[in-house]
């Protein structure tokens, strides 16, 4: 059953990622044909004696354009995202109308390719699963950014006679794109005498350069947590949503460790760690979620919903009972096995909804006395006595 898995799950990544190699290989060779075509190296035409060559270099600068936003899809696909599969859906067809128009050297294979990627690429909408969650912060800032990019674009068009170089919305837009990259190559400028052009042109330096800031920082700043998540041995949200099936290890310290080595050969753990770092577990194939585990947020992170077993083991009794109540009244039916270090703590683990309390201090005690006594082995006894203090999980008229 495992292998069947595993095969599935091989098959699965390999199609998604010969969909993504053949993606990124058209458009390499889309901006290659469009660089090309705008060049002037276009020995092969197939209707360039129907279409003026300012069309044919319209379609080979919009075909390098789309080839370059279809390389940055590309990676949007890698992370098999569904939003970037219906963007390179609508580019690959983009890209083989400005094949034809181009008609230079480079569009037949350019032509070919894209018809091969679409075929491919259309029946692998399942694939392409994973969803893209921006938050309001991230939100904003594109706002922000369309928003400046609104302000200079409308605001120089309608002051276009106050400005050298300004008549159309295309020359607004570069003006505006322009002043804010701090770029500035002096062909559009206000004129001397307006003051109130220059003072808006001022304005459209400081308000586009401040929201570029703030909106490369909002996307710069998930890469580098990533990094720094990864660097700290925590896991990412996104392989969090893939958890199924899994045992939540709610706390790390010496009673967790000795849990984790016998459980992680055969069963998929996830522990939740409330420090940055988790030295036990560095390096190992256990992920790791940093957060409060007596929060619900933290529990929904972990996908408790779809998790086979809680353990809460760790030598503080009055967390490890607020924890024990956070997971019960969040699911009902979730297996939770926790450890009292203070043997009179016990019924209250039962009473928060634990269907195992194991006490080691007791258990170990009890073990060390009978070995004492009949100098023999207790290991059988030890078994059944945890099994004696197993229970069903509590029902809801029960807690």
């Amino acid at each position: 059953m495992i292998n069947a898995t595993k095969t599935d799950l091989t098959n699965y990544l390999t199609a998604s990622g010969r969909v993504v190699q053949l993606v990124a290989v058209l458009s390499v060779l889309s901006i290659v044909t469009g660089v090309a075509t705008v060049a002037g190296d276009a020995s092969l035409n197939f209707i360039a004696d129907q279409l003026p060559r300012s069309a044919t270099e319209s379609a080979g600068f919009t075909g390098a354009l789309t080839g370059f936003l279809l390389l940055v899809t590309s990676y949007g696909l890698r992370r098999r995202w569904r939003v970037a599969w219906y963007v390179a859906l609508s580019l690959v067809p983009a890209i083989t109308i400005q094949g034809i128009l181009q008609s230079s050297a480079f569009s037949t294979p350019l032509i070919l390719i894209s018809i091969v990627v679409f075929a491919i690429l259309l029946p692998k909408r399942d694939v392409f699963d994973a969803s893209v969650t921006l938050t309001n912060t991230q939100v904003a800032a594109g706002v922000a950014l369309v928003g400046a990019q609104v302000y200079g674009t409308i605001g120089t068009y309608s002051l276009r006679d106050e400005f050298v170089g300004i008549d159309t919305l295309l020359d607004a837009f570069y003006f505006t794109i322009v002043t804010g990259s701090t770029v500035g190559y002096g062909d559009t400028t206000p004129v001397p005498e307006s003051g109130f052009a220059r003072l808006f042109a001022l304005s459209v330096l400081i308000v586009s350069t401040a929201t570029f800031a703030v909106a490369l920082g909002v996307l710069l700043t998930p890469a580098i947590e990533n990094r720094f998540t990864e660097a700290l041995g925590m896991t990412k949200d996104a392989e969090l949503n893939q958890l199924s099936d899994h045992i939540i290890i709610a706390g790390q310290d010496q009673l967790t460790t000795p849990i984790i080595s016998n459980l992680q050969s055969d069963c998929s753990l996830l522990l939740i760690s409330e420090s940055d770092i988790a030295p036990s577990v560095a390096g190992s194939e256990i992920s790791v979620l940093q957060g409060q585990r007596t929060t619900n947020e933290t529990f929904e992170r972990a996908r408790l919903d779809t998790a086979r077993a809680v353990v809460i083991a760790t030598e503080d009794d009055a967390t490890d009972i607020m924890t024990t109540i956070t997971v019960r009244q969040q699911d009902d039916d979730i297996w939770i096995v926790a450890a009292a270090t203070n043997q009179e703590n016990i019924e209250k683990f039962r009473f928060a909804g634990a269907n195992t309390i194991i006490s080691p201090a007791l258990v170990g005690g009890e073990l060390l006395a009978e070995s004492a006594r009949t100098q023999r082995d207790t290991a059988t006894e030890v078994v059944q006595r945890l099994q004696d203090n197993s229970s069903p999980p509590p029902s809801n008229t029960e807690k």
